[in-house]
């Protein structure tokens, strides 16, 4: 006779590398994936500030090789809701390589970097696994228990199946559920919900873009969401970040600073010249005098750019368009005429 053991009651147990809660809470798995991950990012950052900088590509390369991988274990099961503890991991990991802080609005740290969210590619691991388990034969353990969980979707609301079958009704392909697995297209059902939800999150951004105060700038020459081209540039670190920061409204100007003073807006003066305007990021680009001698060479090496003659908004959509290199230095060398007058 075999000796039996008492089993110890645990809150929560780890199972091939996921960690199950005793209520089968996946925010409890998540959250130790995103801490294993947030420990692969550290790699990455490392080796990034290490080197000094790092491309575009390369840098996205060892994120989707190191980082995501972690990220997104056994999403297919927990995989069609959306979890903030991995979306702030992959904002970190954008601001880091755009040099940008905390403050920044996070529809231009996605926006300019061009990347989806995380929930995104989740939510298309889990269809996937639906898929597979559509096709299964019945005689596998997989898919005895996808038919008990499609059973016991009858009598509860929170259930796999019936997330599954929510995101497919949102895709209008809820007719699929009928269907046997072989009339099933797996890269048809992966490439219409793909589509729905990046077209969902899209006019999502678009629309916190118009309304977010901060992005009053932004929004005069972001409108599609894209991996912008300075993102790709061979910049430094220091250059990127000077343009992301004018960018996302958290370059140090006055219409940043005087939020902390809770300063009203209209009152937010520029001090280095005498115009009496609120020192934005149009004006401090285009119309403050004290960067004039700048702002001049700036646009003997930029002949085809006629500012003077463009309304602002077109005006620092064509600047921040052109040369991103040397719209970066003149940006840098602006601010530290900034700082010695102030």
């Amino acid at each position: 006779m075999k000796r039996q053991k008492e089993l110890d009651y645990v809150e929560k147990y780890r199972y091939l590398g996921l960690t199950l809660s005793e209520n089968i809470d996946y925010k409890v798995s998540v959250n130790e994936l995103s801490a294993a991950a947030s420990r692969s990012l550290g790699s990455l950052t490392s080796k990034f500030l290490h080197m000094g900088n790092m491309d575009f590509e390369i840098y996205t390369k060892i994120y989707d090789n190191t980082v995501i991988p972690v990220m997104d274990y056994a999403s297919g099961i927990w995989g069609i809701k959306r979890y903030d503890s991995l979306e702030r991991l992959q904002y970190r990991v954008i601001r880091t390589f755009l040099g940008i802080s905390k403050c920044a609005p996070i529809p231009a740290v996605l926006g300019d970097m061009g990347w989806l969210p995380v929930y995104i590619h989740t939510q298309c691991n889990a269809i996937r696994l639906w898929c597979r388990l559509m096709k299964m034969p019945d005689n596998r353990l997989c898919r005895k228990v996808f038919c008990w969980d499609i059973e016991t979707s009858t009598r509860y609301k929170n259930t796999w199946f019936n997330n599954i079958k929510t995101v497919l009704n949102t895709c209008n392909l809820t007719h699929l559920i009928n269907y046997s697995g072989e009339n099933i297209s797996t890269n048809y059902v992966l490439e219409t919900v793909k589509s729905k939800c990046v077209d969902d999150f899209k006019d999502r951004w678009s629309n916190e873009v118009r309304t977010m105060p901060k992005l009053r700038t932004y929004k005069t020459f972001k409108s599609e969401f894209s991996t912008e081209p300075y993102v790709k540039r061979h910049l430094s670190r220091v250059q990127r970040s000077a343009l992301a920061r004018i960018r996302s409204g958290t370059f140090p100007l006055e219409i940043e600073q005087g939020r902390y003073r809770n300063i009203p807006p209209n009152l937010r003066i520029c001090k280095l010249c005498n115009s009496g305007s609120i020192e934005d990021e149009t004006h401090f680009l285009i119309y403050c005098d004290r960067y004039t001698d700048a702002r001049n060479r700036l646009l003997r090496e930029l002949p085809s750019i006629h500012i003077d003659e463009l309304p602002p908004n077109e005006a620092i959509t064509v600047l921040l368009n052109a040369n991103t290199k040397l719209v970066a230095n003149f940006i840098l060398e602006c601010s530290n005429i900034r700082r010695e007058f102030i």
